[in-house]
């Protein structure tokens, strides 16, 4: 018989096909494999599969994930599971096919796939020791001159399992050469898990009338009775929310008497929501609503795959068509997933959903703790819920019987994860959706050029929504041109003449305003008066922004912050001026401006305290904040019926960025966020300043025409080859020295080269650019350069650079350089 650690009781084979005694693991290492273990005696395979397990891996152990079934396999030869560490699965086998596509188109090893999309702090924290080998010892012994080499021997002979402290790569080093060896630890610290608390019950579970006449009424006092009938209605109660209302004496009096009993028990962690408490089921749908949920409906009641475009204007009534496809999916016994960008929308969309569906709704999110997300997603896991709503990381909730999927504002970059795996979530969405059989809603009032390309090709249908609901008309915009109102200024204004008189006519009839910089901080550089250099940080390419609330230089990539300007790197000179401005001085101006508002500010600096995007946008709500100035957090599908005035302070920010969705992304942020207006009542106003106000983005936003704007990009990209008419790869190295990164990002553009100018049958059609310094040549003190990849097809660009990293993998690490592999990149920077 077998020996096991299993941290699971053995419980006797009831299910699974007689003689099945392997399962397939995903390891959590940069291996592209999973491995065949022998399970424990006794546990049939629904007890392993779905958990994480721990393995022996080589001459260490290893965390990973059970997958499946090792139905063929010599079971003599294999390594025992040496643990299995869950109670209950974390995700249901439905879901592998989609671990396992996301791993090969994004390039990413299963193990470490599951690894980051399953909650955090479910497996121990671990680190990296070293021990000295023989080898090793003989060297630090012979007492050779000093070294950066026998610095480190001697730190890892006075420090034997302690962590390294040193990159990867110097210890790799080491290692091959037979010096040290390098082993995992894990921290005694466990991950998240259930909450236990302490609960209070009745021992005796008699008839209620029973127990008062058998304790009588000597005995019992009016607050004895209501805390036993509390009890009683309850089954159980926390003992710390019985402690504040009764006090420890009641409770002990009647735990000693035997009529109470303690017990512990998991007690569930319920996020904070609530912006939205009611949002009732409308007596009638107009006539663009009634046919678009006729078409959803269709769809849902096949059972199968089905990918639709929902392009509705904003304030066309999207969200009751979402509304009620969920609950048509609910009704046939179907789990619904719905996703939206930003934390702060999911926390007002979980409110709307949960007035309409009920308790059986869960929220998802990374602004959850790692306790509440545990909480949420064992929830979703048992089956206990219907409805599942959350950002980018809820695509991956275990819904085992998922029947819709929708992916509001589907255009939206923030759908896309800026770490390995670097998914595309709306991508994931649909291809989850066709892995198991469930409809996906694309929904966008500005459609990526990609989802919209595959609606007018006929991979999705397409369903418009061209109006408003109740007629209400489309907001007037009006664009300013600040080339004008600058000339002649000694000091430029923020806001134009324009849009001052706009908001204080708003502010006299009492309706709301909201401003919108994609900037934040208060200065956007300072330049060195005597030789124009700009101070930048000191670890990336990047100029520092000065923050009015800390009084500190701050670099928004790495973290990296000073109090003061100091002398020009160049010259010496201590003479700075600030130029530009973000939405801390723009805050500043409107309190100066308009003193009796009430004004505030919501962006990555003001809500950085766990609830307060919620606390603001409950004030908002609630008509207790005139003027609200914020970044593209406030531009992402909210409803404030008394928001008439929105200004867009500075409209080109966005054309500037090295990116060929630059115009894409400033044609969607406009036409998002003069969606705000006029969804009430009232009718809205929109006001844009710009400096170049013949740019065709902007002028299809001020027009709302997407037809246009789509024609151009279409147009634009074909030529370019673009997606969506080519797949696109970044192939990124970053490192230490800079030299040895160009160097080795020049060997690995000539082997890409090489093959591609092998047989067009081999290599299809594959187009290299690069490499090149990245536009942030600098970040977090590593130099970076990159190279970008087109073909017609994925599969050519991913089995190259697989094969390609492979085998230059010992050069990296001689060098030092990390190579990241972005498949769709989002982010050209």
């Amino acid at each position: 018989m077998n020996k096991h650690a299993s941290c699971i009781p053995p419980e006797p084979d009831t299910s699974g096909p007689a003689g099945i005694r392997a399962v397939n693991v995903a390891v959590d290492l940069p291996v592209w494999k999973t491995f065949s273990y022998r399970m424990p005696d006794g546990l049939a395979p629904d007890m392993v599969l779905g958990r994480r397990v721990r393995v022996p891996f080589g001459k260490r152990t290893a965390n990973g994930y059970a997958v499946g079934i090792t139905e063929e396999c010599e079971i003599e030869g294999l390594k025992d599971i040496a643990a299995i560490l869950d109670a209950e699965p974390l995700f249901p086998m439905s879901m592998v096919s989609l671990f396992d596509w996301v791993s090969k188109f994004y390039l990413c090893p299963p193990g470490q796939v599951l690894s980051a999309l399953l909650p955090p702090g479910l497996s121990p924290s671990t680190h990296r020791i070293a021990r000295l080998t023989e080898k090793g010892k003989a060297i630090l012994e012979s007492k050779t001159k000093p070294s950066n080499e026998m610095e480190m021997l001697e730190w890892v002979g006075k420090n034997p399992g302690k962590k390294i402290p040193w990159p990867a790569p110097k210890a790799t080093s080491l290692k091959s050469r037979g010096l040290i060896e390098i082993e995992t630890a894990h921290l005694r610290k466990s991950g998240a898990g259930p909450l236990m608390k302490s609960f209070l019950r009745m021992k005796d579970p008699a008839d209620l009338t029973d127990i008062f006449k058998t304790l009588g009424p000597k005995q019992l006092s009016k607050r004895g009775m209501d805390l036993i009938r509390l009890i009683y209605d309850a089954g159980s109660a926390p003992s710390s929310d019985l402690r504040r209302k009764f006090g420890d004496y009641l409770i002990n009096k009647w735990v000693n008497k035997g009529v109470l009993e303690r017990f512990e028990a998991p007690f569930y962690r319920r996020p904070i929501t609530g912006i939205v408490r009611d949002y009732p089921r409308p007596e009638f749908l107009f006539p663009q609503q009634e046919k678009s949920i006729e078409g959803i409906e269709s769809l849902i009641v096949r059972d199968e795959f089905a990918c639709c475009m929902l392009y509705g204007v904003t304030g066309s009534g999207k969200t009751e068509i979402y509304c009620r496809a969920a609950e048509a999916a609910i009704k046939r016994g179907k789990q619904v997933l719905i996703m939206v960008p930003e934390i702060s929308l999911a926390t007002y969309m979980e409110g709307i959903f949960s007035a309409r569906i009920g308790e059986r709704t869960a929220v998802y999110h990374s602004g959850l703790s790692e306790g509440e997300r545990y909480d949420q997603w064992m929830r979703i896991s048992r089956g206990e819920v219907d409805l599942v709503l959350g950002a980018r990381s809820a695509l991956f909730s275990p819904l085992g019987r998922i029947g819709l999927i929708i992916v509001d504002e589907e255009h939206d970059p923030a759908y896309k994860q800026d770490s390995s795996p670097r998914y595309q979530g709306r991508d994931t969405a649909v291809m989850r959706g066709k892995l198991e059989n469930a409809v996906v809603i694309l929904g966008s009032g500005t459609p990526s050029v990609q989802s919209y390309q595959n609606a007018l090709t006929g991979k999705y249908s397409l369903i418009s929504m061209p109006e408003r609901v109740e007629n209400r008309p489309i907001p007037q915009v009006l664009l300013v041109d600040m080339k004008k109102i600058e000339e002649g200024e000694k000091d430029p204004p923020l806001l134009s003449p324009t849009l001052l008189e706009a908001m204080e006519d708003n502010l006299k009839k009492g309706d709301q305003t909201l401003l919108f910089l994609n900037r934040r901080g208060y200065h956007r550089l300072f330049l060195c008066r005597a030789c124009g250099e700009i101070l930048k940080c000191p670890n990336c390419d990047v100029a520092l922004t000065y923050h009015l609330n800390s009084r500190h230089l701050i670099c928004h990539y790495c973290g990296y912050s000073t109090g003061g300007t100091g002398r020009c790197s160049a010259c010496g000179c201590e003479a700075f001026k600030a130029y530009g401005f973000g939405t801390e001085k723009l805050e500043e101006e409107i309190e100066a401006r308009f003193p009796g508002s009430r004004t505030a500010r919501m962006d990555a600096d003001t809500t950085r305290r766990r609830g307060e995007a919620l606390r603001l946008l409950k004030k908002f709500s609630a008509g207790e904040i005139d003027i609200l100035i914020g970044t593209q957090m406030i531009t992402k599908g909210f409803d404030f019926p008394a928001v008439t005035l929105v200004g867009v302070v500075a409209s080109d920010l966005s054309l500037g960025f090295p990116d060929f969705r630059a115009a894409e992304r400033t044609f969607q942020l406009l036409s998002q966020v003069a969606g705000r207006a006029g969804r009430g009542e009232k009718p809205g106003r929109v006001i844009v300043q710009t400096f170049n106000p013949s740019h065709y983005a902007l002028a299809a936003a001020v027009g709302n025409d997407y037809n246009t704007f789509l024609q151009k990009e279409i147009s634009l990209r074909s030529s370019l080859g673009y997606p969506p008419f080519r797949y696109m790869a970044i192939l990124r190295l970053q490192g230490n020295r800079k030299k040895d990164t160009a160097e080795i990002a020049t060997e690995i553009s000539h082997l890409i080269r090489r093959y591609s100018a092998g047989p067009k049958s081999e290599r299809g059609e594959l187009r290299v650019l690069g490499p090149v310094e990245a536009p942030l040549s600098k970040l977090k003190g590593k130099y970076r350069f990159q190279i970008m990849i087109k073909a017609a097809h994925p599969f050519i660009i991913q089995s190259l650079l697989k094969r390609l990293i492979a085998s230059q993998k010992a050069s990296l690490n001689r060098r030092g350089v990390e190579c990241t592999v972005d498949m769709d990149p989002y982010q050209m920077l």
